[in-house]
């Protein structure tokens, strides 16, 4: 069975999202159990697992292994991704420097107006 025609529910992945800590909504008991235990599994029992849970098995290996994993589960969750902010005067205007300050907070502009 091929992973790429699975649809992961809205629901599903606001659960994976919150096990990640990446937002989201925590699931119930078992099936944050059901998570954890596809996160932690060995390879062997993984597929045995995604092959009874399709959805979550899917959602928890874009998670985990997906470079866009997290924000593709945030697009399906119906979560808005997070601006990057300065973090001096919390704009989103860039462009950010290393140290995540934007352009006039890494060089202001002294008091006297004369750079």
């Amino acid at each position: 069975m091929s992973t790429d025609t699975i649809t992961i529910p809205a629901e599903v992945a606001s659960h994976v999202l919150s096990h990640f800590g990446r937002g989201g909504y925590p699931a119930g008991d078992w099936s944050e159990a059901l998570i954890t235990l596809i996160d932690r599994a060995d390879m062997q029992n993984r597929a045995k697992l995604l092959a009874a849970f399709p959805e979550y098995g899917r959602a928890v290996l874009l998670a985990k292994y997906d470079e866009e994993g997290i924000a593709t589960l945030r697009a399906i969750s119906g979560l808005t991704p997070n601006p990057i902010r300065c973090t001096r005067c919390r704009d989103e205007d860039g462009p950010f420097t290393a140290v995540g300050l934007c352009e006039p907070c890494a060089a202001p502009m002294p008091l006297d107006g004369v750079a």
